[in-house]
């Protein structure tokens, strides 16, 4: 490009002024390279524009004082160029960085920080979306609330490290035992949910079954808390009410699991008059 601008120049320069155009291939070799390489493009340039100056109009003192103001102009140029890149490149790293920033906050937004399951807020938006798909296609829906029995004594009679170390546990059973697809989520304290897409009412009692036995074989390691699980689960088609609904009926067959003793499953649908089951008998006293 200097050979070929310096050609140009020592052709038409009393009558075009083509000597800016060195300060291209000068800023493209500082932007695209380095420093250096835009320096010594802006010798080569320099070179090439002095020459073109002598040839027209020999060596004088105007001569020298254009020497003098291109060469600054054109060391100063990589100067320039790689400065700009390089603050190009803070700021594409500043964006980049805040991106990651709000895709934390996005995520702590929507997680539980102990357990990252999916916090309530999540679970809701998901329920919403599952309910209104539901109504299009038909498709069955299940809501399980889970609490743990006797957390409260263990977190009085161990700690509550032990206490967070189980609630990790349970969430590990959770995600371990439902589907791959459903949805796992802490809703506060002790107590779970799940969202099991397109389940039926028999499948759903078999994971609420299998969660409460899991949960009876992590609370042996705290004997002196007697923990277990107690589980509600609501089973609902595309005609069944609105998602709070759905969250209220199945806390409402968590409640009924609770009063009964706890480590047992209470399962109420809407695919029936209001049928109601418990699938296990009172755990025996510790």
């Amino acid at each position: 490009m200097v050979a070929g601008i310096g050609a140009l120049d020592a052709i038409v320069s009393p009558r075009l002024p083509f000597s800016i155009l060195y300060f291209i291939p000068v800023i493209a070799a500082a932007w695209f390279g380095s420093r250096a390489h835009g320096f010594v493009v802006a010798v080569a340039a320099l070179a090439a524009r002095v020459a073109t100056d002598v040839q027209w109009n020999g060596f004088d003192r105007l001569a020298v004082m254009q020497l003098l103001i291109w060469g600054a102009a054109l060391v100063m140029a990589p100067e320039l160029a790689a400065w700009a890149r390089t603050r190009r490149d803070d700021v594409n790293a500043l964006e980049e960085r805040v991106n990651e920033m709000l895709q934390i906050e996005r995520s702590f937004a929507h997680t539980d920080p102990l357990t990252s399951l999916c916090n309530r807020r999540a679970f809701v938006d998901a329920l919403q979306k599952a309910e209104a798909r539901g109504r299009r296609n038909g498709e069955r829906l299940a809501v399980v609330r889970l609490d743990i029995d006797g957390f409260r004594v263990l977190n009085e009679s161990y700690s509550r490290n032990e206490g967070d170390q189980l609630l990790r546990a349970v969430a590990t059973s959770l995600s371990l035992t439902t589907r791959m697809g459903d949805l796992a989520a802490r809703l506060e304290d002790d107590e779970f949910a799940l969202l099991l897409y397109n389940c039926a009412p028999d499948n759903a009692q078999k994971i609420g079954r299998r969660l409460v036995d899991e949960i009876a074989e992590l609370g042996r390691v705290y004997p002196n808390a007697r923990v277990t699980a107690s589980v509600g689960i609501a089973c609902f088609v595309a005609s069944g009410p609105d998602p709070d609904e759905m969250i209220r009926l199945a806390g409402t067959a968590l409640r009924q699991a609770r009063h009964s003793g706890g480590n047992a499953v209470i399962l109420e649908t809407t695919l029936t008059a209001r049928e109601v089951s418990t699938l296990s008998e009172p755990p025996a006293n510790i």
